[in-house]
This record gives C-alpha cells, structure tokens and sequence, in this order.
C-alpha cells in the first residue's frame, strides 16, 4: 500500500467513524491507509474531549509550516573549518577531497554543497565568503589571450620535439614557467614542477629577457630541473642563459603548459590582475609559494605538492615511475 497524507476531508472521515466507534483497522480500511497512518494521526492529535477533524487540520498546518529542509552546513564546526580552509586559498574541490583523503568524514561535504553555502546562505553572502575562491568574483570572465609575438626566439626549440617522457610525468625535474603582468611594469616570474606541483615564484622589477633568465636559473637550481617549458613571450629570448633543455609551446596554446597556467591562477588569487605589487618584497612572495605548496591538490589524490616531493626524496634511482603512480592514487 503506497503512503499517502491525509487531507482535511479525511480527517472529517475519521472524526464522524471514531464518534461511531470505527476501530483503526477499520478507519484504515475506509480511508485505504495503512493502520498505523491512522494510529498515528489519533494519538499525535488528540486532544482530552476527544478528535476533532478542524483542531487536527489546524495543527498539521502549523506543524508543516515548520518543516524545512535541514542545511547540510548548518554545523558551526563545518561552516568554522571550511572558513579557515577558504582564507588560506583552498578550493572547494580541495576541502572535500582533503577531507575525504583524510577520513574525517564528520567535516565532509562535496564542493558542490559547498558553492551553494559560499553563494546562497545568507550569513556566508553577508561575510563575502566568494572572495577567498580563485577569482573573487561571482561571474567567471572570459579570458582574452596575450597579442601576437612580433620577436623571435633564436635557437627557439618546438614542444613537439621535447621527450615523450615529460608528458608522461614519470621522470622529476621537468618544470614550465612564464611571467605574469602587473601594473607600472612590474612582472612575477613563475616556475612549477610537473610531477609534484611545487611552484616557486620571483619579483622582477622588470619584465626584461637579462631578469627572467636570472630568475628562471635561480629556481632551476634551487628545484633540481632538468628541462623548461615555456611560451613564446620575449622575455625568453634568452632561454639558452639558463642552462637546461628548453621546449616552447604553440603559439595560442596555453592548453600545452596547463600545470603552469594553473599555477599563475592560484597567483592571481592572491594577486589579483590589477594589484600594485610595487611594494610586494620577496619574502611575502615566497611565503604565498609556499602556502601554495601545502595547498591539497586533486591529480595529486590530495597530498600537497611538498608532500609529494617527500616521496620523491624517498625514491630510489630507477623507482620514479612508481612514485608517480603512488602520488596520482
């Protein structure tokens, strides 16, 4: 027998039967509910001189007014730890899979559920919670690509020629790098590891081919890289000064260094597009990397790019194809 609500009219009908002195069993069998659907109705509206159809109706209503759907971040532990999450850069996407990976399923929620609570609750639109996620903003823009490179790269040599195992990321040390803007010509020099993730970043003063070589150089060293990836923007017309093998992708093809372009977002989310940056030193630079770096991310089943690279450490020479593998897991 299917469930069903009883309406007004049925109340009545129980009214006049019970007055008749009608068992339950034998309501349930007028009204075609199950016996306990009747039971129920009896004892929870009952009033001391008896049940009355009118005072019944009226309570149901009362009581259905009160019933909302329970908000799956109503926990104020929950809304405390996503909070702290959301103010050192995490995602969504990577509070609950942390939460996940971790096991603390009292704290889990998908992202989904989270992006409501972020854009529809109330408290969380007062707080502005929105301008911790990536871009600040509640509209996502689209994207305009840089204009066309008029200069050349000597001794420019093509993605397409790079070692297959790069893409495979099986191998440590393959990095990509590129130079976000600023205003009054100031520029970040950025440099990720594909394996791990780790990211470093360097101020320029500015955006001069002589400046990016040195601080792509630095970084090389300080990661232990062994080929560059980069594009063909002519700050790189002097790739060669920095000592490694270096791959440049096609031209409008930002999808060929995907890590890197991922990398200079999470930048962007604490340096917005249009922030002065004259004052930035380096030290708050490298603090903000290393956030970053113990920052949970998805392809990495969630460990932080330091962590990852502590497996690497680990590994012995000929094994990093199963730690690879052990990291994406």
């Amino acid at each position: 027998m299917s469930y069903k609500q009883l309406t007004a009219a049925d109340r009545g009908v129980i009214e006049g039967l019970l007055q008749a002195k009608y068992t339950q069993e034998a309501i349930a069998k007028v009204l075609r509910v199950h016996p306990a659907t009747v039971g129920r109705e009896i004892k929870g509206r009952m009033t001391p001189n008896g049940y009355f159809a009118k005072i019944a109706q009226l309570n149901y209503e009362s009581q259905r007014k009160k019933c909302r759907k329970k908000k799956k971040l109503s926990s104020s532990k929950l809304q405390k730890y996503l909070c702290q999450k959301l103010e050192v850069g995490w995602s969504p996407e990577e509070i609950a899979g942390r939460t996940k990976q971790e096991g603390r399923f009292d704290l889990y929620v998908c992202k989904e559920t989270i992006y409501e609570f972020i854009y529809g609750d109330t408290w969380a639109k007062e707080e502005a919670l929105y301008q911790y996620l990536r871009y600040g903003r509640k509209k996502r823009k689209k994207q305009t690509g840089r204009g066309v490179h008029k200069q050349k790269i000597p001794n420019r040599v093509s993605i397409h020629e790079r070692p297959a195992i790069v893409s495979q990321r099986i191998e440590y040390g393959h990095g990509e790098g590129d130079s976000v803007i600023y205003p009054n010509k100031y520029a970040i020099n950025t440099v990720n590891e594909l394996i791990t993730g780790l990211v470093r970043f360097t101020k320029l003063e500015r955006k001069t081919a002589e400046l990016t070589a040195q601080a792509m150089k630095s970084r090389v060293e300080e990661l232990g890289l062994i080929s560059l990836t980069l594009d063909n923007g002519s700050e790189h017309v002097m790739h060669q000064e920095v000592g490694i093998p270096t791959y440049f992708a096609d031209p409008y093809c930002s999808c060929q260094r995907g890590a890197n372009e991922n990398a200079n977002g999470l930048l962007r989310g604490y340096l917005p597009k249009r922030t002065n940056i004259a004052r930035l030193t380096q030290s708050e630079l490298d603090d903000i990397a290393e956030e970053l770096n113990n920052r949970p991310r998805k392809r990495l089943g969630y460990r932080t790019p330091n962590e990852a690279y502590q497996l690497v450490l680990k590994s012995k020479k000929g094994e990093m194809s199963k730690v690879a593998v052990a990291i994406r897991m």
